[in-house]
């Protein structure tokens, strides 16, 4: 629910929402992205909106968000929406504490929602064939060929995509500098990705001075949105089920996991900062385990 302008400073004024400012302002002042910024902000609003009709308390207790938490399930937020509320809460009070602004984090032991573990949504290789024989066919044919094989070569984000600019492209060794919300890295690119981009940037080449990497035909850089629209057009000329930027991504890992890729390498790739995330990719379906046991069992080793 968004907080009106009116509510929005009601809330604000309590010393809760002080402390929330503060936060938002840090975090901005850290380099964080607006988009993770206005994430951060939209879930602690929604806890002061709550604590503000309940009780009116300034900083919520232990019980207190507890009771937020409740109230989130009964409203009908399935269990991956509510740890996104606590995730947003956690990080802000333990901040605060770091920062020796509050004695003691009351969102420190109260834990995330049991979340059904399922696999991540994958193209299968016929239909990955199928979006990429349907760029080819676009009025924006090079650029979008580059776009789908730069995000299945190196399973970068949507947001990461569209933030690269041409001095993140180094062709002498064949990398690409990302900028993420992990923070900075570089990824090594195929020679067929390699190509694409250079085809893509001769077309453009001379057309429009802007510094993003990717742009529209009116010169504009291209945003989250866009990339969305775009797979969105390729999946119906394709004839494929399914085909949305985060779902290119999860290809990337599957497919390089499958291939042989130890966990070290993927998490890299992905810019992951811990294992927690990159082990959900290890799920493999029967055709995988039946393709090991084939080849893997001791069996086979025995006359």
């Amino acid at each position: 629910m968004a907080v009106g302008k009116k509510e929005k400073e009601g809330v604000f004024r309590t010393s809760a929402g002080h402390l929330i400012s503060l936060f938002l302002k840090f975090s901005e002042m850290k380099g964080l992205s607006p988009r993770t910024i206005k994430y951060y902000q939209d879930k602690l609003e929604r806890l002061l909106q709550f604590m503000e009709e309940k009780s009116g308390k300034k900083i919520p207790d232990v019980q207190e968000i507890l009771e937020f938490v409740y109230h989130l399930k009964e409203r009908g937020n399935t269990p991956e929406s509510v740890n996104c509320y606590l995730r947003a809460i956690k990080v802000f009070f333990r901040w605060a504490q770091n920062q020796g602004l509050l004695d003691k984090n009351p969102a420190q032991g109260i834990p995330f929602q049991k979340v059904k573990r399922t696999l991540f949504p994958t193209l299968t290789y016929s239909e990955m064939q199928k979006l990429l024989d349907a760029a080819r066919k676009g009025n924006c044919a090079k650029r979008d060929v580059a776009i789908l094989l730069l995000l299945l070569d190196t399973g970068i984000r949507p947001g990461e995509l569209c933030n690269l600019t041409l001095k993140d492209l180094d062709f002498r060794m064949d990398l690409i500098r990302v900028s993420g919300k992990t923070g900075e890295r570089v990824l090594p690119i195929s020679p067929a990705t390699r190509r694409a981009l250079l085809s893509y940037l001769k077309e453009r080449e001379g057309e429009f001075g802007e510094d993003a990497l990717f742009l529209t035909e009116q010169g504009q850089s291209f945003n989250s949105d866009m990339l969305r629209h775009l797979l969105a057009r390729l999946r119906k000329r394709a004839k494929v089920e399914r085909a949305f930027p985060y779902m290119l991504r999860h290809t990337a890992a599957t497919s390089y996991l499958r291939e042989g890729a130890d966990l070290e390498t993927v998490r890299m790739l992905l810019g992951h900062s811990t294992y927690a995330v990159t082990q959900r990719y290890l799920s493999l379906t029967q055709g995988d385990l039946a393709r090991v046991q084939r080849r893997a069992s001791p069996v086979n080793r025995l006359k």
